[in-house]
């Protein structure tokens, strides 16, 4: 179920996707449980660099390397997805993992960011055949759906594009995520207050 779906040049667009994920987080656990980001991707290739650029950004930005599966320095993609998510879903507790991913799609849909509830699979729209991740999944349509032709689709994607969805994302969950332990936070501060 798709929960958001923004064009990124939308002057509205950190904001509605912000409040979006800080909404989902909430309905998830967040507050109770730890979250990690998922950023899938290689820098090899220009469309993909998506997930790691959302990565390094949100690493930056100040999230611990534990909250952050997936850099421009260690990529999270298809060689090595199983082997860097499995130990995490092994974890007690186990953590919130929203996954982040370029995705190809209609000529009118590129820009676009979407998020949904429930966990996405990546490569499915190349072809691939990975294990499916995340009870959360922010995309983004980097360039047009082109069959056969999607590895040098990926390739020939304006890199201005990508960088520019990219810290969107990533700003915008690092918002979200900031809100949600406040809000932990201040809720935990009422409770012992009130006993």
């Amino acid at each position: 179920m798709t929960t958001l779906e923004i064009h990124g040049e939308d002057p509205t667009a950190l904001a509605a996707l912000s409040l979006a994920l800080e909404r989902e987080l909430a309905l998830l656990g967040a507050d109770r449980r730890p979250v990690a980001v998922a950023c899938i991707g290689t820098d090899r290739s220009t469309g993909d660099a998506l997930g790691p650029l959302v990565g390094q950004r949100l690493r930056r930005l100040g999230l611990p390397s534990s909250a952050v599966i997936g850099t421009l320095e260690a990529p999270l993609h298809a060689l090595n997805l199983a082997e860097r998510l499995l130990p995490r879903h092994r974890e007690d507790p186990r953590p919130l993992i929203v996954a982040v991913d370029a995705a190809l799609g209609p000529l009118a849909g590129v820009g676009t960011i979407a998020l949904r509830r429930g966990g996405l699979t990546p490569g499915a729209g190349v072809g691939k055949a990975l294990p499916q991740v995340g009870e959360l999944a922010v995309t983004a349509t980097v360039n047009v759906q082109a069959g056969a032709l999607h590895a040098q689709v990926l390739q020939s994607t304006r890199l201005y594009l990508v960088q520019t969805l990219s810290e969107t994302i990533a700003t915008a969950i690092w918002w979200a995520l900031r809100s949600v332990r406040r809000q932990a936070g201040a809720a935990g501060v009422a409770a012992a207050g009130a006993a």
